[in-house]
């Protein structure tokens, strides 16, 4: 098999990686201390990790010794809430899911492996995730409801944040379009979903979405129909549906027009990242092609790799074909700067999931069924809740005066937000 003949990255560094955590066991806290554990997390010289405030449950913070030496599970791998939880002790439906998540165990252990490793050599950001806790995340959620849109990705990412947050939910999974959804015509215009209630009045819902323009779609019903608030902050990638550049392109300018049009009256909206692919191609891009495994981008000829500032790397002289990867793969070239044309700020992801490739499903699931473009749990998407709250901080402000700047809810609610919509066609669903 080829896959046989793949070794996984993180291999020839586990010997470095395996004396370096025992020498960090004996010697960590005198010589690597606390204050150095809360730098280096975005290239820069402070702290991301501010005392949680008014946070509705006491999560606390692991150090970054205890997890480099496996004494402690990050939370964002599915550790439990310590000093103690409730929801953990759930064994049926999603909450047992999160208890177990879809790697197999030795994976689930390689993937933390991969992040001391890239903590270890000082990438930016890796230390701050591993010690990120859900009440980082709580000032973002509060009063409000996290729409995360999207395909079938931003459906999984939504598994990965409900079970990272899963102890400030009622376990309740409400069906977006028969129990969120106010009106029969706008859930004629919804596929599915669901949303989480969180405490003290905060949500975070998935609605799923193939391509942009069913999303444009049901946006004029944002507030009658999805029960949205002015003050509600939408995360949205789509592209995975779209695999030319004249299709996608054509989706894209739906939404523009749509949203450039609406921008005042919308909520604050955010773009994630399309994601990469590993099928066997030279750029890894899905190809309607048979294959027999997913493989990295660029194996066997040098491939791409991600360097300590997570930046990529390739002999781009020999392999021209990877300087779209290092672009950000196809998609990401197309919706930039439609992205930054309509002032909508955008999540990059792309970079740190190239090493992964390993935790597609294809190893996991059907073997017949070579999927390399989901991951299994955890991997990229809990990558993508680190990156998406360091985004959604630094943005803070802007969304403030976005707020401020729309008209009042009892507006909204009966704003009629139809126009431009007319010449809208949806694929059935």
């Amino acid at each position: 098999m080829a896959q046989a003949n793949t070794p996984r990255r993180l291999a020839k560094y586990k010997p470095a990686l395996v004396i370096g955590l025992c020498v960090l066991a004996l010697f960590g806290t005198s010589w690597y201390s606390s204050a150095t554990v809360q730098q280096k997390l975005l290239g820069t010289n402070k702290a991301v990790w501010a005392p949680a405030s008014n946070c509705p449950l006491e999560f606390r913070r692991q150090s970054y010794v205890d997890i480099r030496t496996f004494r402690k599970k990050p939370y964002l791998v599915g550790g439990n809430q310590e000093p103690s939880c409730i929801n953990c002790h759930q064994d049926d439906g999603l909450p047992g899911y999160c208890q177990r998540l879809t790697c197999p165990k030795e994976e689930q252990r390689g993937f933390l492996e991969h992040l001391i490793l890239r903590a270890e050599l000082g990438a930016p950001g890796y230390e701050a995730m591993l010690t990120m806790t859900p009440c980082d995340w709580w000032p973002l959620l509060k009063n409000r409801t996290l729409w995360l849109v999207g395909d079938s990705l931003s459906q999984e990412f939504m598994k990965t944040f409900q079970c990272f947050v899963y102890e400030f939910w009622d376990l309740d999974m409400v069906d977006l379009k028969h129990r969120v959804v106010e009106t029969d015509f706008v859930r004629d215009k919804v596929r599915l979903g669901w949303c989480a209630n969180l405490l003290e009045g905060a949500r975070i819902c998935h609605h799923r979405v193939n391509d942009a323009p069913e999303y444009t779609a049901v946006l004029p019903y944002f507030y009658q129909g999805l029960t949205g608030k002015r003050n509600d902050i939408v995360m949205m990638n789509t592209g995975i549906w779209s695999n030319d550049a004249d299709t996608y392109t054509s989706r894209l300018s739906t939404f523009a027009q749509y949203y450039q049009q609406h921008k005042q009256e919308l909520p604050y909206f955010v773009w994630r990242d399309s994601s990469a692919q590993f099928f066997h191609t030279p750029t890894g891009d899905f190809d309607r092609a048979e294959h027999s495994v997913c493989q990295p981008i660029g194996y066997p000829s040098g491939g791409v790799t991600l360097d300590k500032n997570n930046k990529l790397v390739s002999d781009l002289e020999t392999s021209p074909q990877l300087q779209v990867v290092h672009e950000g793969g196809w998609r990401n070239q197309l919706s930039r700067p439609v992205m930054r044309e309509l002032g909508i700020p955008v999540i990059e992801t792309w970079n740190k999931s190239i090493p992964i490739w390993q935790y597609h499903k294809n190893a996991h699931d059907d073997p017949n069924h070579h999927d390399c473009t989901h991951w299994c749990q955890p991997a990229a998407y809990s990558l993508w809740l680190y990156d998406s709250l360091i985004r959604l901080q630094q943005l803070e402000p802007d969304i403030a005066e976005h707020i401020k700047q729309m008209p009042s809810q009892e507006q909204l609610n009966s704003l009629d937000m139809k126009a431009g919509t007319e010449h809208i066609v949806v694929d059935p669903f």
